[in-house]
């Protein structure tokens, strides 16, 4: 029995997000601290990265869903309120599955989305939890010592799965993930 396209994405959109969300957890563990100064952090993105490829390749509108979804199991393995990352890759899905019809299908515009998409995500998850006194956090102390060094290490991690995302999406059907 061969497989279609359709039954392909069904089954391996969801299998890769629940992957990338075990993966995210694991990644900032194992990158070398020598890169990092003691107060910095950084914050695995891989299932935004997920996310955001399959909203802005393909026609499927499940993505909003399973942003949503997958957003709640991030949200159960890694922080300390239920919802936030569901509701905020939830929107992220929405907004790209929306506004991806104005824009060339190139791995350029994909990479702009995900980094848009960091800041945009992180800064709400600062904004939400300094609103509820969780964080004691200045501005200017989350942009150096937590959003500068997420987004180097995610744009590096991007551009390390150029190649596996090209070979993902020509199995699962689309063509021409090209640069530029």
């Amino acid at each position: 029995m061969k497989m279609t396209r359709d039954r392909k994405i069904r089954w391996f959109v969801p299998l890769m997000l629940f992957l990338s969300v075990m993966i995210d957890s694991a990644l900032p563990a194992i990158f070398p601290k020598a890169f990092l100064d003691p107060a910095q952090t950084i914050v695995s993105h891989l299932t935004l990265f997920c996310i955001i490829t399959f909203a802005f390749y393909f026609k499927d509108a499940h993505i909003v869903l399973y942003g949503f979804i997958f957003g709640l199991l991030t949200d159960s393995y890694n922080t300390l309120l239920l919802g936030l990352y569901a509701t905020l890759y939830f929107f992220v899905a929405l907004i790209v599955v929306r506004i991806k019809k104005f824009f060339p299908r190139k791995a350029f515009v994909h990479y702009m989305f995900f980094i848009v998409a960091i800041s945009f995500v992180d800064f709400l998850v600062f904004v939400f939890y300094k609103e509820l006194n969780m964080i004691h956090v200045v501005l200017t102390e989350f942009l150096v010592q937590h959003l500068t060094p997420t987004l180097i290490f995610n744009t590096v991690l991007s551009f390390a799965l150029y190649f596996p995302t090209k070979w993902i999406l020509s199995w699962l059907g689309y063509e021409d993930y090209i640069i530029f």
